[in-house]
């Protein structure tokens, strides 16, 4: 199961298990649903954090290629 699917999943039966734990006033299962929640809630800014980065380096990679190609352009004119 995918990070995506998986901190879904956490998110909802997180809150299921927190209801369910309030209704039958289990402060157990309340908290083992807070938890679960939790780690849904995190692993998806985990995953949020991640594509950001992967996309920050892709940024810096193509500014880095093309300030390198108008350098090359700048050497190249002043050679001819």
């Amino acid at each position: 199961m995918n990070d995506s699917i998986k901190s879904k999943t956490d998110k909802v039966v997180g809150t299921v298990k927190e209801n369910i734990g309030k209704a039958i006033d289990s402060e157990q299962m309340e908290l083992d649903g807070k938890l679960q929640k939790l780690t849904g809630e995190t692993r998806e800014k985990v995953e949020e954090t991640k594509d950001k980065s992967v996309q920050f380096s892709k940024d810096i990679k193509e500014a880095i290629a093309e300030k390198a190609n108008d350098l090359i352009d700048s050497v190249k004119k002043k050679n001819k």
